[in-house]
């Protein structure tokens, strides 16, 4: 993986839409229930079963209690006739699952693939990216399930309420009361194509009924070609930073944040002085104040020689720059680590690393770790039940805001006992 302002758009997978709501066996564990860590299979049918396809791009309330991941399984609620992915929700207090990438009506979509669902902080909203093929094209929008009214609300549109391209390949995100919510559009179809860039950032205000273009616009003719890469809001919705590809090799992306207070954006890939910068955001924190990316530039902050990505947080006040991931004996990882995001709080990073020591005796693999920048102590969250090491490494991952509740996808077969299904898994290990 490169640097947030450097990468790619990530690349779509698709699902679909129908609800019931099913409780799990009493012997699945709920948050809580005990004071050492564990870990749990969640992508499960009602009565336990595995799932009978792959389940991937989880994603975790603020309190740790509602888990939302897209899976191809049939299985895992009643009555699931169609022949596409869904989105579901994971209740892990009353063990109840649920699938929400449905119409108004609680009725099967047709010829709806949905994917990439995240959740509001406060559980109530769930958002996914779908392409559904209706009137003799494929369309692709956004959506938001309310999980208290049971209704379903197409929330890519523009300010004449007409509908636009949301992007599927990039997931939107909402306010943690579920107001606003992000996504990326064509520029075209909002009317604010120019030459040289296909996609913007826009906020849409549920309330008041209205989208926004946040992002800028980049001129410079098709040999430009800018794309919005990525994106990420803190949870208050105050600020968002946003990234830009170019589709030609070679080329230098640009990386911004957005003040909703101010309706300005700042480049952050950009010294004071103008000097350009390997600096992007993967995460912020809930007033937009700090935010982490990772890079592996050696001149961000004095004394890094390791020649590693390495996770950094940038101070969006001052400016000013430091490395926040140390193995446990202080010293610099020997190994790349990536795709940060920190705590609502500020206070934990979770991140992928292949280094090791970074837990004493770790031999690192790819593992998923959780960093606790007030004490240095750093955890490993993909843990099978009984200890040792995953036989595979994670993919996807989300995390409450406190980050003691980690959900994560994984290809490993040796999480938890009978893991026998043979495709890949969304699991959820509970920390101290």
């Amino acid at each position: 993986m490169h640097s947030t302002k450097r990468r790619a758009a990530l690349t779509a997978a698709a699902l679909v839409a129908a609800v019931t709501a099913t409780t799990l066996p009493a012997a699945f564990a709920a948050p809580g229930a005990a004071d050492t860590p564990r870990t749990e299979r969640v992508s499960v049918a009602g009565d336990g079963a595995q799932a009978d396809g792959a389940s991937e791009y989880p994603d975790v309330s603020a309190d740790g209690r509602y888990v939302v991941f897209s899976s191809e399984a049939k299985n895992l609620t009643p009555g699931d006739t169609d022949t596409w992915p869904d989105v579901y929700v994971r209740d892990l207090k009353r063990g109840t699952v649920e699938r929400v990438s449905v119409q108004d009506s609680g009725a099967e979509f047709t010829d709806f693939v949905s994917q990439r669902p995240t959740i509001s902080d406060n559980g109530r909203y769930v958002t996914f990216a779908a392409v559904t093929y209706e009137r003799g094209e494929y369309y692709s929008g956004i959506y938001v399930r309310d999980l208290k009214t049971k209704r379903t609300e197409l929330v890519s549109l523009s300010d004449a309420d007409k509908p636009v391209e949301g992007q599927s390949t990039t997931a939107a995100e909402t306010s943690e009361d579920g107001r606003y919510v992000t996504f990326v559009s064509s520029l075209k179809d909002n009317g604010d194509y120019v030459d040289g860039m296909n996609s913007g950032v826009y906020v849409r205000d549920r309330k008041k009924g209205t989208t926004k273009r946040i992002s800028e616009i980049v001129t410079g003719g098709a040999s430009s070609s800018y794309f919005i890469s990525q994106f990420t809001v803190s949870a208050d919705g105050s600020h968002i930073a946003y990234s830009m590809g170019q589709q030609r090799p070679g080329l230098d992306g640009r990386t911004y944040l957005y003040d909703r207070k101010t309706g300005q954006s700042r480049r952050l890939d950009l010294t004071p002085s103008g000097a350009d910068r390997e600096v992007g955001v993967d995460s912020l924190t809930r007033d937009g104040r700090y935010g982490v990316f990772t890079a592996r530039s050696g001149d961000l902050v004095p004394g890094d020689t390791n020649e590693k990505y390495d996770v950094f947080r940038i101070d969006l006040r001052t400016d000013a720059i430091e490395r926040i991931v140390y193995a446990a004996d202080g010293s610099q990882p020997d190994g790349n680590s990536i795709e940060a995001k920190i705590t609502p709080d500020g206070r934990r990073v979770v991140f992928v690393s292949s280094a090791s020591g970074l837990v004493a005796g770790d031999p690192g693999s790819a593992s998923l770790y959780v960093r606790d920048l007030r004490t240095g102590k750093n955890q490993r969250v993909d843990v099978p039940q009984g200890g040792g090491e995953a036989d595979s490494a994670v993919s996807h991952y989300g995390l409450s805001a406190d980050a003691r509740t980690v959900a994560f996808t994984s290809d490993a077969t040796n999480l938890v006992p009978d893991d026998t299904n043979g495709v890949r898994d969304v699991f959820v290990r509970h920390l101290r």
